[in-house]
């Protein structure tokens, strides 16, 4: 269940939160969503869990690697179930770093709408540039399977409010290249 944390406590049921999000990215073995078409430009599958449990001062390294790799399988599996008539989607999985509860699998039935993400350069409230000389996977041994790329992007810039000036990372794996 994805939800916001508005308390400093520790989550409590660790090892079951994780069992149920490993259940979560197995649930995309065999199954692709009926029906997407071009004109749908994408459809998202958020990161399931409790933010406290991968953001904040009780979140541990081993358990944000641990959902990290989650958001990759669920990806990887999504793409051994593409239909034919979908071939030509792209599946990405996202990873935001510092805040890992950001993070997403994506189906881009538009690929317009894919180059726009991964566009570098100015945008409306910031910037975004190509990490380079820096893998997450080595970072946080993350296991990527054959055939899958990683790119890096550094996003900065502020909120759609005008709130403050932030810098986050956000990791693309799977159908990337």
């Amino acid at each position: 269940m994805r939800r916001l944390s508005f308390t400093g406590k520790k989550v409590r049921g660790i090892p079951r939160r994780l069992r149920a999000l490993a259940r979560w990215a197995e649930d995309f073995r065999a199954y692709f969503p009926a029906g997407l078409s071009k004109d749908d430009r994408y459809q998202v599958f958020k990161l399931p869990v409790l933010q406290g449990l991968v953001d904040g001062q009780h979140a541990t390294q081993a358990v944000r690697r641990a959902c990290a790799q989650r958001v990759i399988d669920a990806c990887f599996h999504l793409i051994q179930s593409k239909p034919e008539n979908a071939r030509q989607f792209r599946v990405v999985a996202m990873l935001c770093r510092p805040e890992l509860f950001g993070s997403e699998v994506c189906i881009y039935t538009d690929e317009k709408v894919y180059q726009d993400q991964i566009w570098t350069g100015d945008h409306e409230f910031g910037f975004v540039r190509t990490i380079i000389g820096k893998s997450l996977t080595k970072e946080w041994g993350l296991v990527l399977p054959a055939g899958f790329s990683e790119h890096g992007l550094e996003v900065q810039g502020t909120g759609s409010e005008g709130t403050g000036w932030y810098i986050s990372e956000h990791w693309l794996f799977g159908e990337v290249g």
